[in-house]
């Protein structure tokens, strides 16, 4: 079964263990723990077709259909968001016999595929949910996703897989070093930080990537953390991070540039604060718009998730995911031997000229982390996808609001492949690249007050069930 045909499959079932736990939240009579722990293992139940033993996936979708299809019929017209209010009376007729029905159906399973797979590891998958973490590109304003990471962290929350788009990447790249979020290590990190040793104006060659007024180099800016030296030796590969990390990044086209590399490095002047000159803001505007006027120009690459691509450098990954046209470009300088192969090699067999910031194609990959999962990435397929969207639409910065729009444009394609989207409505300036200890204190404020009210949700979803 593909994959999409999957989705549809298991979506409804997803949304309605969601719509349960909310309505459970808002009335805390409708059930007590040992009914939302029931009727949460139904769904989970019926949403099974997979089970991970010892690195084989055991398909067991077929035996559960006639239970899926009973569930489905019972369940839907109450839990489902568009129905309503939820009420007890409306649940409790389905209360009295779906334990019974569940704990049945969960028994058969265990003793129909004993032979390949223990209960043990049926129970995992039934009850314990993995936490995926999905951070979007927009400069500055994603410095907000350290405040979710720190406060997911205080309630002993930590993501099995990270997916990132551009200044997301690269904050998804710090996040997979550390065990637990440690927010004293990040501020020395961003201390140590300033433009001159992250972007460079002088001219260089251009392999892999669109020349634009600055040049980023992201090893000498930020190397040292993922032990790359002052020689350059190899950093990490995307496949040897601690916790498993995808970056989106915009492929072009061969034969598709919209214009000569040469109008990309002479678009605007060499730093991108000429972004808030008027004379210039609707030239680069209307040159990023080039890129998405056209399906056929660009194509979404996701590295680390697609075949051929988790050998590649990490930091080599998160650069080519934020280098925006026009105003950053980021190549591969280095003498490197290894990943010269993998890029021409990746690029020829995918028919793509050059690579550009991830987020005018994928800006909130979070169908990339859906598919993940349920490719088998992380042993489970029971995961919990939280999206984290700094670069939303807000009246507030209405300089801002057309490349809002046109970022909105591919988020609205991935929002129905995450659990929850947060857009958060305050953030940094895009242009706070490299922010001050004050500023980035003041970003992580910001995240963690706009998702404190969603964490209530967020844990009772990820909390392990309790055995029925």
């Amino acid at each position: 079964m593909r994959l999409r045909e999957r989705f549809e499959i298991t979506r409804p079932l997803e949304e309605m263990e969601l719509a349960l736990v909310r309505a459970a939240i808002a009335d805390p009579k409708l059930v007590d723990a040992h009914e939302e722990a029931t009727l949460r293992t139904a769904l989970s139940l019926a949403r099974l077709y997979k089970v991970n033993h010892e690195g084989r996936d055991v398909g067991v979708g077929a035996y559960l259909q006639p239970f899926r299809e009973d569930l489905t019929r019972r369940l839907g017209t109450l839990l489902l968001p568009a129905n309503g209010k939820l009420t007890r009376s409306q649940l409790l007729p389905h209360l009295r016999d779906l334990k019974e029905r569940t704990t049945n159906t969960r028994d058969q399973l265990v003793r129909r595929f004993a032979e390949r797979l223990p209960a043990a590891a049926i129970d995992k998958e039934l009850r314990e949910k993995a936490l995926v973490l999905v951070m979007g590109g927009g400069g500055g304003t994603a410095y907000v996703y350290l405040g979710a990471m720190s406060l997911l962290d205080e309630y002993g929350l930590q993501p099995r897989l990270l997916v990132g788009t551009s200044m997301g990447s690269i904050l998804a790249l710090f996040r997979s070093r550390m065990a637990r979020f440690e927010q004293d290590e990040v501020v020395g990190i961003v201390r140590s930080l300033s433009w001159r040793k992250l972007f460079r104006t002088l001219s260089t060659a251009n392999r892999y990537g669109v020349p634009a007024a600055l040049r980023l180099f992201l090893r000498s800016g930020i190397g040292r953390y993922f032990g790359v030296d002052s020689r350059g030796s190899e950093g990490p590969r995307l496949k040897d991070l601690p916790v498993k990390t995808i970056i989106a990044v915009s492929g072009i086209r061969k034969g598709k540039l919209p214009q000569p590399l040469e109008f990309y490095e002479k678009l605007i002047s060499t730093s991108p604060r000429w972004l808030l000159n008027p004379m210039i803001l609707p030239r680069w505007f209307s040159a990023i718009a080039e890129f998405t006027a056209r399906p056929d120009i660009l194509t979404r690459v996701h590295l680390g998730a697609d075949e051929g691509t988790e050998d590649f450098d990490a930091l080599d990954a998160a650069g080519f995911s934020s280098a925006l046209p026009g105003v950053i470009h980021y190549d591969v300088f280095r003498e490197d031997p290894r990943m010269h192969s993998l890029l021409t090699q990746y690029m020829g067999d995918k028919g793509i000229a050059r690579f550009i910031d991830g987020g005018l194609v994928d800006n909130l990959p979070a169908r990339a982390a859906w598919r993940a999962v349920h490719k088998g990435e992380l042993g489970t397929r029971n995961a919990f996808i939280l999206a984290l969207n700094g670069f939303s639409m807000k009246l507030s910065t209405p300089l801002w609001l057309m490349l809002e729009r046109l970022a909105e444009v591919n988020v609205s394609r991935n929002r129905a492949w995450a659990h929850l989207v947060h857009d958060f409505p305050r953030t940094l300036s895009p242009l706070v690249i490299v922010p001050t200890v004050e500023q980035l204190l003041e970003a992580v404020q910001l995240g963690r007050s706009a998702l404190a009210w969603e964490m209530q949700v967020i844990s009772r979803m990820m909390a392990p069930l309790p055995r029925i």
